[in-house]
């Protein structure tokens, strides 16, 4: 549904794309209707006697939009076909993304991560509140594309989401990805400051310049990361996130939730997009060297990430492609 949404709506999607602000914690929810259900139709806001309470509780979905940690909304995605087809309460959310959602230094001075603490709050308002919308507390699924996957991902490995969620799906995508987590945040922030005129030395210093400016001139700054990789988006920070994801997953931290992985027939097309024939496909030398390029590209056993809880080295030598 969703692109024939964007061919309809252009113009409402340059006005979510104007119309942006770091106040953006807000839930989309769809409740569907039954055919001679009256209380489905009852209006909260002027307290009618009916109560969509009184029915029967339903599961709940919530749903993490993707957009490279960068960009993308909630409110573009239409839940009411899921809802009224799957008879359960979907719920999109936005959360602050690029600079304002994930800016860290990699140490106390910006923790990082405000984008996932985002989700977990709106996870926390849904888990305490959806009952009032007829939605059943105790089966609550997460679920996510891409970044969106990275995130679900992350919040399964997170404590902060005990208790909060029972079932996630991750498609195409996981916290094992290159592009799930920021292993060298200092860096982009460095940049960042570089060139909005702030001192780089001391991250202190840094960050108090930082704040000093506007919200604007941040975000229109573009800041390039590596390739298969994000300038800014999730860290190791010793809380949200404790450890390297592949050393919690080690622990078992996702065994608390029922998971649904999945990926497409396309998967990373886009890192071979330029080598891609439309008849014949990718052939097996051009392949070859996106996988290569793709491995050569990732952090190794010797890269490190200080972070709050010291300095975690990346587990197991060379990490090669989860295909």
């Amino acid at each position: 549904m969703m692109p024939i949404w964007f061919t309809y709506n252009l113009d409402t999607v340059a006005n979510y794309i104007q119309d942006q602000n770091e106040d953006c914690l807000y839930l989309n929810i769809y409740v569907p209707t039954e055919a001679g259900d009256k209380s489905q139709g009852a209006d909260l806001s002027h307290g009618d006697s009916e109560d969509i309470r009184d029915t029967e509780a339903r599961p709940v979905m919530v749903y993490i939009h993707g957009g490279s940690y960068m960009e993308g909304t909630g409110n573009v995605i239409d839940g009411s076909v899921l809802a009224s087809y799957g008879n359960v309460i979907v719920i999109t959310l936005n959360y602050r993304v690029g600079v304002l959602g994930f800016l860290s230094t990699g140490d106390q001075a910006a923790k990082g991560n405000y984008g996932l603490l985002d989700q977990i709050q709106a996870l926390r308002w849904i888990s305490k509140n959806i009952g009032y919308f007829g939605g059943d507390p105790g089966r609550i699924t997460v679920f996510g594309s891409g970044i969106g996957a990275s995130c679900v991902s992350l919040l399964t490995l997170s404590h902060h989401s005990e208790g909060l969620f029972h079932r996630a799906i991750i498609q195409s995508g996981s916290a094992l990805s290159s592009w799930a987590v920021n292993y060298q945040p200092v860096k982009y922030t460095r940049m960042l400051a570089e060139r909005v005129g702030c001192n780089v030395l001391d991250t202190l210093d840094m960050v108090s310049c930082l704040q000093k400016k506007s919200a604007k001139e941040l975000v229109e700054q573009d800041i390039q990361p590596a390739r298969y990789h994000v300038a800014f988006g999730p860290v190791i920070d010793g809380d949200v996130i404790p450890d390297d994801p592949e050393i919690l997953m080690e622990q078992g931290e996702f065994l608390n939730y029922d998971i649904m992985l999945g990926v497409n027939q396309g998967e990373g097309l886009r890192f071979v997009e330029n080598v891609v024939d439309l008849e014949d496909g990718v052939s097996g030398s051009d392949f070859d060297f996106a996988v290569s390029d793709f491995v050569d590209r990732r952090p190794s056993s010797s890269c490190t990430q200080t972070g709050l809880t010291g300095t975690t080295r990346r587990p197991g030598g060379r990490h090669y492609p989860r295909w």
